[in-house]
This record gives structure tokens, C-alpha cells and sequence, in this order.
């Protein structure tokens, strides 16, 4: 079994956790935010679910097919772990270099084909001087899981697709369960996340992204002003990974809830999330982790902040 304090301290070291700091001081500018995966406004009987994201620069570098696939992949999580229909996406590419452009275009008609996405809009760059592309997806719900609202008490549910395979791409550690599925199987499983939470069983929500699994836990915490005590055991995990590289990595489908009810569980499994119980929200402001018979405080969110607000 790995050193507990090795492994809190490469998921805090990690390049995706770390440049998380910097959001704070963008917000205190552009103004209040709610940390969440997505912005949700409401019109009339209907939420209106947005998301926007970039792709790293190494990303693009390493893979540019696979940045405008994931530029896709990455904004639908956003929405459908909010509750929501993903229904558009809009996009700008950047990049001096025609074969990069090709590249990443084509990705991208491959996740809008694998996910029954309709292009609205698409901007390019083609004389930057840097490589990225940037997108956005737009959704439609009847009733969303905030990030901001899980409670002390609550359980904390981990759900992930583990029928897939690691790769590193720049400093990102990619694992991918997607790109070998059928468009029916992805909205199977897109389905359920939504349908458990227009049953009202999920209190809370956050889609699994780059500062890795502990990270995304914790900007669920911060955003909900709580704490969490966690069995790492418990995550579920393929068997070929260490723990420390796994609660670094990007699962291309994972999700962390919390929930009101055990009733979450079954839509989930039933589609091949691997859907564990590991843990639950507490009043005070700190993470607290056990492996075995030993247990550490991975963040004290009231001396410390992943989105650099402390």
C-alpha cells in the first residue's frame, strides 16, 4: 500500500490542482461567482445550463485530434452533471499552423457525431502564436445540482466509468472511456446522471476534471462551504493504477455526488458506473482522508483555498 502523506502531497503538488489558485483573483475582478461547473439562469419553467472551457496548451501540442474531441467531451460533462440536456456547442480555435487547425477540427465533428451535439457557432485564430481551442455547450433542464448545496451529513458518492485506458498528454493524465463507445452507450450513461437528478436525489454535484479527483472534491467543498471525510479505499479505481497517479487523473466519465437518497444508486450502476459510497460532508471546514488504518487532513479549507481565495 503507498505512503498516505505521499500520495495527499502529489495530488497537491499536481499541475491541475495547483493552477486553480488563480481563479480567485480573476473573480474578485469580473465579480461573484458561485464556483460552479456551469452558469444556470431560469426562463420561465426551464433552466438554461451553460458551460465554457479551454484545453490546455500541452494538450493541444501533444494531441491536437484529441484537444478538439475533448473540447466537446469536457463541456457536455459540465452541463449533463448540472442536470441538464447538452444541445449546442460554439467554439474558437487557435492556432498558425493549418495541420493543427485540421486536427483539431476533426476531433471536434467526432464529439459533436459521438455525442449528437449541433454546432452553433465556430471562430478561428489562423495566424496566433499560440496552439488551443476553446468551446462551449449550452443545455436545457428541468432541475439542476448545484455545486454550492451539499450539506454536513450528506453522503459523498463517487460514480466513474472504468472501462477505459490511461494515457498522459502534456501534463495531463488522461483516462479515457469514451472514445470506444457507441453514441448509444454514451447517452445511456448521460441519461442516468440526469435522470437521477431530475428525481431529486442528488443534493449536490461536480464533474471529475484536471486537478484530479481529490482536487475536484475539494472545489465541491469550497463551493458548498463544508467539509469531507473520505475512505480512499473506497474510490473506485482500475486495478493497473497506483492510487497516487489515479487521484491525479481525468476520468473521462466521473462524477462526484451528494446524495439524499441511496435510490441514486442503482440508475447509475445499472449503466456501468463503478458507483461507490466513500464517505461523507461535514461541518467542519477540512478534508479529511483515511487509507487503511491511516487518516490525514488533505486540505483545511479555512486556512486554505484550491481556488486561491486565501
Amino acid at each position: 500500500m503507498e505512503d498516505l502523506a505521499h500520495i495527499l502531497a502529489s495530488a497537491k503538488s499536481f499541475k491541475g490542482f495547483a493552477r486553480k489558485a488563480q481563479i480567485g483573483e480573476i473573480v474578485q475582478i469580473m465579480g461573484e461567482s458561485e464556483y460552479d461547473d456551469a452558469g444556470i439562469l431560469e426562463l420561465g419553467d426551464q433552466l438554461l445550463v451553460v458551460s465554457t472551457d479551454g484545453i490546455t496548451e500541452d494538450l493541444v501540442k501533444s494531441d491536437p485530434w484529441f484537444a478538439g474531441y475533448y473540447s466537446v467531451l469536457v463541456n457536455v460533462n459540465d452541463v449533463v452533471v448540472k442536470g441538464a440536456k447538452h444541445l449546442g456547442y460554439v467554439n474558437v480555435i487557435s492556432s498558425g499552423n493549418r495541420d493543427t487547425r485540421i486536427k483539431i477540427a476533426k476531433g471536434i465533428r467526432a464529439g459533436l457525431d459521438k455525442y449528437d451535439l449541433k454546432l452553433l457557432k465556430g471562430h478561428t485564430h489562423p495566424d496566433s502564436s499560440y496552439e488551443a481551442i476553446d468551446a462551449a455547450v449550452v443545455g436545457i433542464a428541468k432541475r439542476v445540482a448545484r455545486s454550492t448545496t451539499a450539506v454536513p451529513g450528506d453522503p459523498i458518492v463517487m460514480a466513474i466509468d472504468l472501462a477505459g485506458s490511461f494515457g498522459i498528454k502534456g501534463w495531463v493524465k488522461c483516462f479515457d472511456s469514451t472514445l470506444k463507445k457507441t453514441k448509444p452507450e454514451i447517452n445511456r450513461i448521460l441519461s442516468a446522471v440526469r435522470s437521477v437528478i431530475e428525481s431529486g436525489y442528488i443534493e449536490a454535484s461536480r464533474d471529475m476534471s484536471t486537478p484530479g479527483i481529490l482536487g475536484t472534491l475539494a472545489m465541491l467543498c469550497e463551493a458548498s462551504s463544508v467539509g469531507a471525510e473520505i475512505d480512499l479505499g473506497k474510490i473506485p479505481k482500475p486495478e493497473n493504477i497506483q492510487l497516487s497517479e489515479w487521484l491525479t487523473s481525468y476520468p473521462a466519465m466521473g462524477f462526484i455526488f451528494a446524495i439524499n437518497s441511496e435510490k441514486a444508486l442503482g440508475p447509475l450502476r445499472e449503466v456501468g458506473l463503478r458507483t461507490e459510497v466513500v464517505g461523507h460532508f461535514t461541518r467542519e471546514m477540512a478534508i479529511k482522508v483515511q487509507l487503511g488504518r491511516a487518516s490525514r487532513t488533505f486540505m483545511d479549507l479555512t486556512s486554505e483555498s484550491i481556488f486561491g481565495l486565501r
